[in-house]
């Protein structure tokens, strides 16, 4: 009695320590509506979609990335001399650029 009773309380106890199967996948932990869902900022959203764009040798810009590349090309010049000087500016080259250790005349 007491070892068939040991033995169903073995088997309560690994079938109620078994992995959940929850059916995710990759593709889906990458969209924005699970990452909006997960409390990730847009901004984790648009870094995961860039990095997978480059993996795939694609290019990718983000809303206001594309607003700013559609600007004629003396504002842009100018907003990227203003980034150069105040770093607190968003010049929309975040993840575009190759990072060099001293500044040139290509950073305007």
């Amino acid at each position: 009695m007491k070892f068939k009773l040991l033995l169903l309380t073995a088997v309560l106890v690994s079938a109620l320590q078994l992995p959940s199967s929850a059916a995710i996948s990759v593709q889906q932990t990458m969209s924005e509506e699970y990452l909006r869902n997960n409390g990730y900022s847009e901004q984790v959203y648009d870094t995961m979609q860039i990095g997978r764009a480059k993996a795939l040798g694609k290019p990718y810009y983000g809303e206001r990335e594309t607003d700013y590349l559609k600007t004629r090309q003396p504002l842009r010049f100018f907003r990227k001399l203003h980034a150069y000087f105040d770093p607190a500016v968003d010049d929309y080259s975040f993840y575009h650029h190759d990072i060099k250790s001293s500044p040139s005349y290509t950073d305007f």
